[in-house]
């Protein structure tokens, strides 16, 4: 209570991005003495305000501020934000290198914003009595005496929640129905909710008297069932030890052994521990963490008995059965399994499979935990197979979901089982049975686009620092914050990636407890003893808070690493000893420590219900504070993410469907169902045979029995008669399909004959073939490979991706279990690049690498793909639309196999695929048609829309290929760097790695940039396009890129721009400059300019001796001195001053053009289609030849169709202006272009124009305020004086203020120097003509080339300039296109787009009295208007809005009607443009 009350001073400030706020001392009395006089509890444990406030001093929930006014303080949380929002990527000197002086300023900021979150944790209460529940229980159908003394062994002195006892009362009431019910529970984490379905469940087994399975406890993976699993055998002991019946408990998922003698050897293996095998699932129920040990003598004996290693408490032989052999011969009464051990013992032929149920007997009970992380493909398909499951079971069954807070659960539940809604019942608390419980914490951060570092880079400071804001070593039960956090990615590559780095940043751990030596914990540069603590802590680079914690962090940067462990698919399990665990989706259920205080999410997450699961890893324990920061770039959904922050951290998930429809997924569960069919009919035969495995494998030649020749041939009969048109059996399969799939008998006709992969034309006449070629085919065939069960028409799992088939990789080492390395064949085709050195698989190892050899001895070479492909399919000639390889063989790589590179290779050595592709429109016909916008900013200039979808039967298929890659081998040490064009032969012939995808895709097709338009004219010749055209030469000038790397090339641009600008200070003009410049005097700035802009950049690899600027500055003076890139600078850097630029740069203009538009594109696409993920949709740029016009094509990445673009045609049929008005919007200013225009004109107001004014008194009053309420109240000021200047700022410009001017030690001389450094940026631009980036102006700063009113060194200017010109412009258009050809970059230009896409329409002023006349006058002549209304008359505004679809617009003898199209903020102004919809389409 006393820190809620804290925190809630503090929170106003930090909610508006104002971080250096502080509580006073009278304040934090005042508030603790409250909190004493209106709580009970803290008036008994403490005497006075002071005993409570060094109680929360003591743990460090209150921080005291070490520097500034005395009697200062902030809550853990505050000074944790703050610390937050000042994150720099700062790197430790190099060995035997002291500290720079101010090193602290050199590091880039990573962290450009942040929204805050803060909410109380609501918990269902406890209040009902275990005998008033019983009582109330005893009066449902079905109850018996049974149930009750059961009820009182589970319950025991516990309470229950109301919610409890209702799902207790109708899961045991809906048993007794005659038919298959449903009850979804829903509830938040830590709720209760798994009591709810367990209570009544074991209750109804101990009153079952019947054999076999009676409860299916179905998990979507084995990490979530270990927890329950030790939860339910805990239980168990108990009713047995009050000698009730006790139910026998079976475990099936992969790593289930086949019999005793498995676990001994093999990929079944057990632990060993001692004479006995560690059980891998389960841990000893008492809570000791004893791992659970089988004896061999016990094994030996037959005895299932599991010893504890701690307690040695036993689970006696019977409880839990441990093999295969044990479950199929007395099976259990709850059997825990996953959905895909379900899947593939489908068909009900052999003992196990017929104990799950497939053979119209099995389990009464089933029970689908996480109901709500069941979505998308995966969930759809879980959902058929549950209806394949049910047909097949018969009988009534009651499904018991378990599910968080999840919109209209009950009709998602009935969705994915396959009943009615109305047969389904939800269960979830009342509000009024909730009461609050601690706080949760969400953290948004937008990690800085314009600092040149990396996403990741942001998420290893964040996690660095929070790991440390965690406590260190509590008193059991006494955290609020926990000590352990959770990473979460959704990217295995990127887990791995984060794993290593924070590692190395965490004092180069490697293996097990080992360090590199002489590695640096990377934290211990923010340590208050090393030099200029005051300085570093005003800034947010001194962390004494977390030293106060106690995780010391010492002057030699040795000293206490946090520890770093991981869990993905690759490695299973936790390591329980680290601090900080990188994971993937299979942390995100099933894990409940409750020491885990902190999540971080990287990136937005791909599914909000899988998210909701991921934060409640995080303070499992009632009254805890965990906190959950998510870092998200400013690009695509990411971007989408932080600017609705609120609904990500919601306590709700929004109401979902499954795609229960498409045609895909239908055709993958309906070959699953199709051999359903098969198995059904052998054993009509009296054939018990497992037809899948005789299905796999080319017939699977090993799979031997009595009976299998019989059930070969009884198959082989089947699909004969099938595909010769036996009525009989034609019928018999399709009421198979519409039964077991819930199929129409339209949606069933299609599934029989449609292509592709239809039952009749492809899945029949392929197990036909293979049936007949046995074990021995003549071609090679997919089907062969051990254990592929119809890899061209089935999913290697339920939740595998659905872009088949996969590539599988021969690796030159051993992985865990040797199980079969497979990625989708895109992102094979990424992974497998020649020179590309990749530790993805290195899991086991950190010495494990792969790659693609690439020798270093040649230029250039050829690598035959026969060498490489252990499997592969040709896919015949495929044309490039490459001038200089018009057609290439193409092959479908099945298997590559990898090598090991040498300890001499080193691990940064990287390959760039060349791709190149083709879209093939369907034989059913092109795109189909849709709207061309008519309104002036797109006619004429789109040509056409079209859409091409599985549901329209006309999806476009798309084939890629990578015909070779540019790899660049680091080698030997010092690492030399090694350029090689490396190329592909196959058979003989020139040739690419390649797979093609039947897609649903949109294509638009535009015109040509229009060179002649007067308004692009002049943009192609203004200072913004003249750095542009100079840079993007500089990066693709053939010499340069044959001679140099990216990173060289970006800093040679920069030198010469600087050394250009600096020139433009001293009054010459551009072209005397550019002569002074010549013949490459630009090498004389080299040594002035890296010192003061290298900031340490960590994108030069070490390649020799010295720190990383002295290696850039000896590489850029040896580059120097070649010809070629002496030519090249002198060609481009006659552009900067060049007449007609615009005819010298026609090819680059065209190519902006197209690209920018692209761009905006996909951004109303992802504005249009919400639920859309990063990686459904790719955009391909195509440009038009000879007759074929400029083409954007935007397509999924999933056979099938995901429905995005489906979703998509559907509402752009219905409003093709509103779709157009998406792509526009992408086209105005950005948050950074407004909040540059709105800071600039705040300095001028209060330095120029009125310094002793009210805003610049609320700027006074900011700085000075010494407590949480003065900052309040200044706040308050500041932003009423604000939006009396300019407008209602939004949390941005207030941010960007804060961090940049308002810091702790600014005066009116900061806003002085911050006013001069922009307006020197202005005369520069003018001066030279051209457009300069920050860094140049901070070394025209370090050159003393700018008088400034206070002296500054580069970096403090780089810090308080915020982004401004050609990134900040155009940073939210970048998209990333993985298949992009690598000579054809993207190149943003969002000025030329917006100056050809930009119309001026007449304005109206909505303040005149009579602007309804006015405003129909003006419609009456023009397709559009825009109306005009101020930022303070919100009542109008909504005036407006309603009275525009209301006021009669007269058009010759039309009665027409305008509709508001867009709603923009522009200056101090709100714009809503009306079209009139008949003048338009």
């Amino acid at each position: 209570m006393a820190l809620n009350a804290l925190e809630d001073r503090e929170l106003p400030l930090l909610s508006w991005g104002i971080t250096d706020g502080t509580l006073s001392e009278e304040e934090v009395d005042d508030v603790l003495w409250s909190v004493i006089g209106e709580s009970e509890d803290a008036t008994s444990l403490f005497a006075g305000a002071d005993q409570l406030k060094d109680a929360l001093v003591s743990q460090q929930l209150l921080f005291y501020v070490p520097y500034g006014a005395s009697g200062q303080y902030r809550t853990r949380f505050a000074e944790g934000v703050r610390l937050t929002a000042s994150l720099r990527q700062i790197f430790a000197p190099w060995p035997g290198k002291q500290l720079e002086a101010d090193w602290w300023e050199q590091g880039k900021p990573l962290v450009a914003d942040y929204r805050l979150h803060v909410a109380p944790r609501h918990y269902p209460m406890r209040d009902i009595a275990a005998a008033a529940a019983i009582a109330e229980m005893s009066a449902s159908p079905g109850w018996s005496q049974t149930h009750s003394r059961v009820a009182e062994v589970l319950i025991g002195s516990y309470e229950l929640s109301r919610f409890q006892v209702d799902a207790t009362k109708t899961v045991t009431g809906s048993l007794t129905h005659g038919d298959s019910r449903g009850v979804v529970v829903g509830a938040g984490t830590g709720s209760g909710k798994t009591l709810a379905f367990y209570l009544p469940a074991f209750a109804a087994m101990a009153n079952d008297g019947q054999n076999g399975v009676h409860t299916l406890a179905l998990y979507p993976r084995i990490e979530l069932l270990r927890d329950q699993l030790r939860d339910a055998v805990k239980n168990a002991l108990e009713l047995r030890q009050r000698k009730l019946p006790s139910p026998r408990i079976g475990v099936l998922y992969g790593r289930t052994p086949p019999t005793a003698d498995s676990v001994v050897q093999g990929i079944y293996e057990w632990t060993a521990h001692g004479k006995s095998r560690v059980c891998p699932y389960l841990s000893c129920p008492t809570g000791d963490s004893g791992l659970m040990l089988w004896r061999d003598a016990d094994r030996a004996k037959g005895s299932e008995t599991l010893w504890c290693s701690v307690c040695s408490r036993q689970i006696p032989d019977g409880l839990l059965a441990l093999t295969r052999q044990s479950i199929q011969q007395k099976p259990p009464k709850l059997l825990f399994t996953t959905t895909e051990m379900l899947n593939r013992n489908s068909g009900g032929s052999t003992p196990l499979s017929r104990t799950l149920g497939w053979a119209a007997s099995g389990p009464r009970v089933v029970l689908l935990d996480e109901v709500h992380t069941y979505s998308g493909s995966t969930g759809a398909q879980t959902a058929l197979l549950l209806r394949r499951w049910r047909h097949a079971r018969r009988g009534a069954v009651t499904f018991v979901g378990l599910s968080a807070t999840l919109r209209e659960a009950d009709r998602f539940m009935a969705e994915l089982i396959g009943l009615r809604a109305e047969n389904v019942t939800l269960i979830e608390p009342r509000s009024e049975d909730m009461k609050p419980e601690g706080r949760e914490y969400h953290l948004a951060l937008r990690g800085d686009p314009l600092s040149g570092t990396s996403l990741l880079s942001t998420t290893i400071q964040t996690a660095m620092l929070h790991g440390r804001l965690l406590d260190r070593k509590p008193q059991p039960g006494t955290t609020l914050h926990g000590t352990k956090g959770f990473l979460f990615t959704d990217n295995l590559d990127v887990t791995n990636r984060l794993y290593d780095d924070l590692r190395d940043a965490e004092g180069g751990q490697c293996g097990k407890n080992r360090r590199k030596p002489g590695a640096a914990v990377l934290a211990a540069l923010r340590s208050e003893d090393l030099p200029d603590a005051e300085k570093r802590f005003i800034i947010g680079q001194s962390w004494d808070l977390p030293e106060r914690i106690g995780h010391h962090l010492s002057q030699d940067y040795m000293e206490r690493p946090l520890r770093i462990g991981r869990t993905s698919s690759q490695d299973a399990g936790v390591d329980t000893d680290a601090d900080l665990i990188v994971a993937t989706a299979s942390l995100e259920v099933g894990f409940n420590d409750p020491n885990v205080g902190l999540v971080v999410q990287h990136k937005a997450p791909h599914d909000p219900a899988s998210f909701l699961q991921r934060r409640g890893r995080a303070g499992r324990e009632r009254g805890t504070r965990p906190l959950t920061i998510v870092v998200l770039s400013d690009f695509g959904r990411d971007r989408v993410a932080y600017q609705g922050y609120s609904s990500l951290f919601a306590p709700e998930v929004t109401p979902r469907t499954l795609p229960v429809g498409n045609r895909h997924i239908i055709k993958i569960q309906g070959a699953q169902a199709f051999v359903d069919w098969l198995s059904v009919r052998l054993r009509s035969r009296g054939l018990s045979v497992d037809t899948r495995r005789l299905l796999s494998g080319n017939t699977e030649s090993e799979y031997t029995g009595p009976q299998v020749p019989k059930a070969r041939g009884a198959i082989i009969r089947d699909l004969e008669q099938l595909l010769e048109g036996d009525r009989a059996v034609q019928h018999s399969l399709a009421a198979h399909l519409r039964g077991a799939l819930g199929l129409d008998a339209d949606e069933v006709l299609a599934l029989l004959w449609e292509q592709p992969r239809s039952l009749m034309l492809a899945v029949a006449p392929t197990l036909l073939r293979r049936l007949y070629a046995g074990a021995a085919p003549i071609h090679k065939d997919p089907g062969a490979q051990s254990r592929a069960f119809l890899p061209e028409f089935v999913t290697t799992s339920l939740f595998a991706p659905l872009n088949l088939p996969e590539v599988s990789f021969t690796l030159p080492f051993e992985t865990a279990d040797n199980d079969e390395e497979r990625l989708p064949v895109g992102r094979a085709l990424r992974e497998a690049v020649p020179g590309r050195v990749s530790r993805r698989f290195g899991y086991r190892d950190d010495r494990h690498r792969t790659w693609l050899e690439v020798p270093t001895n040649a230029a250039e070479h050829v690598i035959d793909l026969s060498q490489v492909l252990e499997f592969d399919e040709a896919q015949g000639r495929w044309a490039t639309g490459r001038v200089d390889l018009p057609e290439v063989a193409v092959t479908r790589p099945r298997r590559i196999k990898l090598a090991q590179p040498d300890l001499e290779i080193g691990t940064s050595s990287q390959g760039i695929p060349l791709w190149a592709t083709q879209f093939v429109d369907n034989p059913a016909g092109p795109p189909i048609p849709a709207d061309v916008p008519k309104v002036p900013e797109w006619r004429d200039r789109v040509l056409s829309v079209g859409f091409a979808t599985h549901a329209a039967s006309n999806p476009t298929e798309v084939r890629r290929m990578t015909y070779g890659a540019r790899a660049e081998v680091l080698k030997g040490k010092p690492a030399k760097r090694h350029k090689v064009a490396v190329s592909y032969v196959h058979q003989g012939e020139r040739a690419a790695m390649g797979f093609a995808s039947s897609v649903d895709a949109l294509r638009i097709q535009v015109s040509p940039l229009d060179l002649s338009l007067p308004r692009v004219i002049a943009h192609l010749n203004s200072p913004q396009w003249r750095s542009k055209a100079f840079t993007h030469t500089v990066m693709e000038e053939p010499r340069l890129v044959e001679a140099t790397s990216s990173f060289q090339r970006g800093w040679l641009s920069l030198v010469y721009l600087a050394a250009f600008a600096i020139q433009g200070l001293d009054g010459k003009e551009p072209e005397a400059i550019h002569a002074s410049l010549a013949h490459g005097a630009w090498r004389n700035s080299i040594t002035d300019v890296i010192p003061l802009l290298y900031r340490q950049d960590p994108s030069a690899s070490p390649t020799g001796g010295g720190t990383p600027a002295d290696r850039v500055i000896g590489d850029l003076q040896e580059l120097s001195q070649n010809p070629d890139v002496v030519a090249v600078l002198d060609d481009a850097g006659s552009l900067l001053f060049a007449e007609k630029l615009h005819e010298r740069t026609a090819g680059l203009a065209r190519r902006a053009y197209l690209d920018t538009l692209a761009s905006a594109v996909l951004e109303a696409v992802t504005r249009a289609c919400p639920d859309a993920q990063d990686q459904d949709l790719t955009l391909d740029v195509v440009p038009g030849t000879g007759t074929i016009p400029d083409q954007i094509w935007i397509s999924e990445t999933s056979e099938g169709g995901l429905g995005v673009l489906e979703g998509l045609a559907g509402t752009y049929g219905n409003d093709p202006a509103r779709f157009w008005s998406l792509v526009g919007a992408a086209l105005r200013p950005n948050s950074f272009e407004q909040t540059d225009s709105r800071l600039t004109r705040l300095l001028r107001h209060v330095v120029e124009a009125e310094p002793s004014g009210d805003l610049a008194q609320a700027m006074h009053e900011m700085r000075t305020a010494s407590s949480a309420e003065g900052s309040q109240e200044a706040l308050k000021h500041l932003l009423a004086a604000w939006t009396e200047l300019d407008g209602a700022p939004r949390h941005s410009d207030v941010a960007s203020l804060a961090t940049r001017l308002l810091r702790r030690g600014s005066d009116t001389l900061t806003d002085a120097t911050a006013l001069e450094l922009v307006s020197a940026w202005d005369r520069l631009e003018a001066a030279t003509g051209i457009e300069v980036d920050s860094r140049v102006i901070a070394y025209a700063v370090g050159a003393g080339k700018i008088q400034l009113p206070r002296k500054i060194t580069p970096d403090q200017a780089f810090s308080i300039l915020w982004p401004r010109g050609d990134q900040a412009r155009n940073y939210h258009l970048d998209s990333y296109q993985p298949y992009r050809p690598v000579d054809n970059p993207q190149v943003l230009d969002r000025l030329l787009a917006a100056t050809v896409h930009t119309e001026a329409w007449p304005r109206l002023d909505a303040t005149l009295p009579d602007w309804r006349s006015a405003y129909s006058d003006l419609l009456s002549s023009h397709p559009a208007a825009e109306v005009v209304v101020p930022l303070d008359r919100p009542d109008l505004l909504r005036e407006v809005m309603l009275a525009v679809p209301a006021v009669r617009v007269d058009r010759g003898v039309l009665e027409l009607y305008g509709e508001v199209t867009q709603v923009h903020r522009d200056s101090r102004e709100v714009v809503v443009k009306v079209d009139i919809k008949e003048a338009e389409q």
